[in-house]
């Protein structure tokens, strides 16, 4: 431990002056410096998703079993991801666009899904970045391939955090063509930025109020001819890789 001695110098006035009181600075009569440490290790274990609209409140825990059509559209459903590890995807919200009529026309649906969104945590403590894309199944009815052509499209993202830092940067327009193959960057976190938790989200207006709504900031393209009567599903998978440049 270094000590430092600081001495300072008294001055005594004497007034010629009757009656005047005498003055004095009290001297300082040593300093020393101390140290506060604190050593930091990689988060391992799962972090359950935050509400997208404000990242400081938890989301309340989902059931697993809740089926893809959420009673409330502005609240997402999914369950937790469960991921551990220092740099961890852990949610990745479904969308969901109703009951259309089947049209002869091409058309584009908006979601009823208001407050989708993905949720990532960096707690390697490297700032080394990070990324991730995503891709899309063909749709399905349970039993064949169906709705060929179609396209789902994320756009005007942005993210949000419940700490601070240098945030990520979202794409602005995510174009999934639901072939299976096709990637697509969704948000990347160059080194130095996306420390922590880090959500991106597609919000629709007024996101916390139930009122019928639609999300136009995420759509599905349908091509004219393609639409079969029935219930149809495409799987979306997020990939989160551990450097922006890879």
């Amino acid at each position: 431990m270094k000590v430092s001695k600081i001495v300072a110098i008294g001055v005594v006035s004497i007034s010629t002056i009757v009656g005047a009181a005498n003055t004095s600075f009290a001297a300082v009569a040593s300093q020393a410096n101390s140290k506060a440490g604190v050593t930091f290790k990689e988060g391992s274990s799962p972090i359950n998703p935050v509400d997208p609209t404000d990242p400081t409140t938890p989301l309340e825990p989902t059931d697993p079993t809740t089926p893809l059509e959420p009673t409330d559209p502005t609240n997402p459903t999914n369950p937790p991801t469960g991921e551990s590890g220092p740099l961890t995807l852990d949610y990745v919200s479904s969308v969901q666009f109703g009951s259309k009529e089947i049209s002869i026309s091409n058309e584009v649906y908006s979601s009823t899904s208001k407050k989708p969104f993905i949720q990532v945590s960096d707690r390697r403590g490297t700032g080394a970045g990070w990324k991730v894309t995503a891709k899309a199944s063909r749709f399905s009815n349970g039993i064949s391939e169906t709705l060929p052509g179609a396209v789902l499209t994320f756009k005007n993202g942005s993210v949000a955090t419940p700490g601070i830092g240098t945030s990520p940067t979202p794409a602005q327009t995510i174009t999934l063509n639901t072939d299976g193959l096709t990637e697509s960057l969704v948000v990347t976190a160059e080194p130095g930025t996306g420390l922590g938790t880090w959500l991106t989200r597609w919000l629709g207006p007024n996101p916390n109020v139930n009122d019928g709504a639609l999300n136009n900031n995420v759509t599905l393209q349908i091509p004219g001819g393609s639409a079969t009567i029935g219930n149809h599903e495409a799987v979306v998978t997020w990939t989160l890789v551990d450097a922006p440049g890879v």
